[in-house]
């Protein structure tokens, strides 16, 4: 009797005990009298045990269908819950993901985290709310997104962050640019005009702070607002655009702008996915954040080289 029981004849066992007799268990779960006393005697004829007293049109349990019966019950509700919790796994979630970040990562690491993010949770809105490092992560702490995408900010405290890649902040040029054929020397930086998308970004903040480092104090920019705009001004040779080399992909890939180290060292940035810290994180949220580190991974390997 090591064999599994079947799980019809359990119901029909529990439907017959309850009932007493054939007719009504037969109407209840739709079947013959004929069918219902025919998984008994299989069920009894597999544990090798008499389960009911038949009386007529009457039955009674016997002392061993006594002592199924609580059994049978029991493995019958295990299997519905099983039924019901694979069922709710098979439900499309639903729900809604808020999620806050710079113009960057929205312009160029989120639409490929989207794509195949809906590809698992077709059913789940999602709300994109952009800005800048200090102001995605303002929103986070207060609640008004669930997850950010942004630069690594430097008070992490109350945030669980989960690095997505490294990058390095470099000189964007046009190719007629004196500096495309050779890198700057610090002193030349001095009195160049840099073209950077926002000043009250964390971005600017570590320019400002890495070429103070160097003795030399930036004066002259020009602000835009985008990397779209940085990059197009950059290639019509009106300035220095200072930007990661992967936002340029396609114009370094075509000539149209030339990437250059900065002086005397790298200016080096991680880019993370963040959540508060001590908050529950779900599934749909868990993925998010997976496919963001498996899309950085994928933009560091695609990267174009840097010409030393």
């Amino acid at each position: 009797m090591d064999h599994a029981i079947d799980s019809r004849q359990l119901r029909a066992f529990i439907c017959l005990a309850r009932s007493g007799s054939f007719t009504q268990a037969g109407r209840e779960l739709h079947l013959t009298q004929s069918a219902i006393s025919h998984a008994i005697k299989s069920l009894e004829n597999d544990l090798g045990t008499q389960l009911f007293h038949r009386q007529g049109k009457s039955v009674h349990l016997t002392h061993a269908g006594r002592e199924l019966l609580p059994h049978a019950e029991n493995i019958l509700q295990s299997m519905a819950s099983a039924r019901s919790i694979l069922g709710t796994l098979d439900q499309t979630p639903r729900g809604k993901l808020r999620i806050g970040c710079t113009t960057a990562a929205a312009q160029f690491i989120l639409p490929t985290v989207f794509r195949e993010f809906k590809e698992s949770f077709p059913l789940y809105e999602i709300k994109v709310i952009t800005g800048e490092t200090p102001d995605t992560i303002e929103k986070l702490e207060k609640n008004q997104v669930d997850i950010t995408v942004s630069l690594k900010p430097a008070e992490t405290a109350k945030l669980s962050c989960h690095a997505i890649f490294d990058d390095e902040l470099e000189f964007l040029v046009s190719p007629l640019h004196p500096w495309a054929q050779k890198p700057p020397k610090l002193k030349e930086t001095a009195n160049e005009t840099f073209i950077v998308a926002s000043r009250n970004s964390l971005n600017f903040a570590l320019t400002q702070e890495y070429f103070m480092k160097q003795g030399v104090r930036l004066n002259n920019f020009i602000e835009l607002g985008s990397s779209e705009a940085t990059k197009e001004l950059a290639k019509l040779g009106i300035g220095v655009a200072i930007a990661a080399r992967w936002i340029a992909r396609s114009e370094i890939g075509s000539g149209q702008l030339v990437a250059q180290p900065m002086p005397r060292g790298k200016l080096k940035r991680r880019w993370v996915v963040s959540t508060l810290k001590g908050r529950p994180v779900n599934l749909p949220e868990r993925t998010f954040i997976g496919l963001c580190e498996e899309v950085g991974r994928r933009m560091m390997h695609d990267m174009p080289a840097r010409a030393d």
